[in-house]
């Protein structure tokens, strides 16, 4: 439950961007006046639900808290970086997968574990990786790199165009993107 006392430009305007917490999913929450206008209720409906958009795909984002975790010669940096991927690779496979919403945090995380097209392994680094599961540093270690070579190469295989960014296709097709890893 979560308390908060908004505007009505304030929760449209919510509902014109993307939750940060819900990992690239659509969120469709319910929620309750507690006090309104009749203008209010004509525009967000009764009850009202906190409806936002899904995230966007940003491949780069990705690769680049990718190249952090797997460069990492510490453990806070190498768990920091490994988090980072895990918040920024759902995303990207979210539309090879049948479409969900959630309502909350935790709901978006159980979506991203139970992606059905996802790499092999995906549930088990996902969750290491977003520190949902207890993992010593060799496996969190691990888990990266599993992560980074199974998203980019599914992503290659089914989803080339995944980012609009100009040439970023191109370096995914071309495994640019993997050497730039030292993944190759």
């Amino acid at each position: 439950m979560s308390v908060g006392a908004k505007s009505t430009d304030e929760l449209r305007r919510r509902r014109s961007t993307p939750a940060e917490w819900s990992l690239g999913f659509a969120v469709d929450g319910p929620a309750v006046w507690v006090w309104s206008t009749a203008a209010a209720v004509a525009a967000l409906g009764d009850p009202p639900r906190v409806t936002r958009p899904p995230g966007e795909l940003y491949l780069e984002d990705f690769v680049e808290w990718c190249a952090k975790a797997l460069r990492a010669d510490d453990p806070v940096a190498l768990r920091v970086a490994a988090h980072g991927m895990g918040e920024t690779a759902p995303v990207l496979l979210r539309d090879l997968n049948a479409p969900r919403t959630v309502r909350n945090r935790v709901e978006a995380v159980r979506a991203a574990l139970e992606l059905a097209v996802a790499p092999d392994g995906w549930a088990d680094d996902l969750a290491v990786l977003l520190a949902v599961a207890p993992a010593d540093d060799a496996r969190v270690r691990a888990a990266a790199e599993r992560l980074a070579r199974g998203v980019l190469a599914l992503l290659r295989e089914r989803a080339p165009d995944v980012d609009p960014q100009p040439e970023i296709g191109r370096y995914l097709a071309d495994g640019t993107l993997e050497r730039h890893l030292g993944l190759a």
